[in-house]
């Protein structure tokens, strides 16, 4: 691409946009950049979920950034184009660099390109189909931190489904927050250990939830019950997924918007994925976590109690240690066992 005369291009390395990058991009003072998805079956088929996941990143970034408030100074802004199909950026700049010049041009913002492709196959002319758009659509405008650019978008919504902009901004105040991220500019300073350890086991609940969302099926397989998640909302949407109600028309209308996110930012996996393991060792990991912080909860309990009577906080103790270890023994035969598939499917 530089040769065919596009100067500022770099290639990601398989990830659209990391938060990092885009705090870089932003201290250089850049004021839009363009993500390219590649034109392969691949990529046409993941860029709806790619470019929601993409426009998550973004809106943390800016979060991060302190850009959420309508006085805050504009920082980058995020674009996505799609290139035609079987076309990488290589081929297309050396076979027609006009044609790859014009896509960028015609590049959208990410927000807006997201929004059309949930659009298009939500099948807005039926009330289903507008309360299908709205629950994958409209968790992604509540969590616009601009003001300004919430209210565009909540514009959006409104001409495409019919209901009135109040309405829907009612809607979007009521909407939960994601784990761990809010949605005004918080705290920067560093997080405690304890903030860090409820920081990885929510990433860690929304990880399994969204492989459980996009396997429905494996959910009444999963050793884990509603009370193992820290997110009441994963909890409810876990009961209802290990009890077979996998289509987000039979779930509360919070829920299913939960669900249609989770299931539009879950990883890409490659044909031999093996969904059944990756989904153990996630819930067997969620479960070693939750011992580890009842463990540690207990052993304070024990040193608080000091010369009183502290036998049951003792008996405690040894039960979740011996959970711990027999967790742990099982999680590494997984592991092993995952690994060992691994290396027989490279070689």
């Amino acid at each position: 691409m530089h040769q065919a005369g596009f100067g500022n291009v770099v290639a990601s390395m398989g990830t659209a946009l990391t938060e990092d990058q885009y705090h870089v991009l932003d201290t250089m003072r850049i004021e839009r950049a363009v993500v390219a998805f590649d034109g392969d079956a691949a990529g046409q088929r993941s860029a709806e979920q790619r470019g929601s996941e993409l426009a998550r990143q973004v809106q943390r970034a800016v979060q991060r950034a302190g850009r959420g408030s309508v006085t805050a100074k504009t920082g980058l802004a995020v674009y996505v184009t799609v290139l035609p199909n079987e076309t990488d950026p290589d081929e297309l700049a050396r076979r027609d660099p006009e044609r790859l010049r014009a896509l960028v041009g015609e590049a959208k913002p990410i927000l807006e390109f997201v929004i059309e492709r949930i659009a298009s196959r939500s099948g807005l002319e039926g009330p289903e189909g507008r309360r299908r758009f709205l629950a994958e659509a409209l968790p992604l405008v509540a969590d616009e931190p601009d003001p300004l650019t919430r209210e565009l978008y909540l514009g959006t919504l409104s001409r495409l489904t019919g209901l009135t902009q109040e309405s829907l901004r009612r809607e979007a105040e009521a909407a939960p927050a994601r784990p761990n991220e809010t949605r005004a500019s918080g705290d920067r300073s560093a997080p405690s250990g304890t903030e860090t350890g409820a920081k990885q086991t929510a990433s860690l609940e929304r990880y399994l939830m969204a492989l459980l969302t996009r396997f429905p099926d494996e959910a009444a397989r999963v050793d884990l019950g509603p009370g193992d998640f820290s997110d009441p909302d994963f909890g409810a949407l876990f009961s209802r997924l290990s009890s077979g109600e996998h289509s987000t028309s039979d779930l509360p209308a919070h829920l299913a918007a939960i669900a249609a996110a989770l299931g539009a930012s879950a990883p890409e996996h490659a044909d031999e994925f093996d969904a059944g393991q990756a989904i153990e060792i996630a819930a067997l990991k969620l479960r070693e976590q939750n011992l580890r912080r009842q463990l540690r909860d207990t052993r304070e309990k024990l040193a608080r109690a000091g010369e009183g009577d502290v036998s049951t906080p003792d008996g405690e103790v040894e039960d979740l240690a011996s959970q711990l270890n027999e967790l742990m023994r099982r999680r590494e035969r997984h592991t092993v066992l995952h690994a060992a598939d691994v290396e027989q499917r490279d070689e």
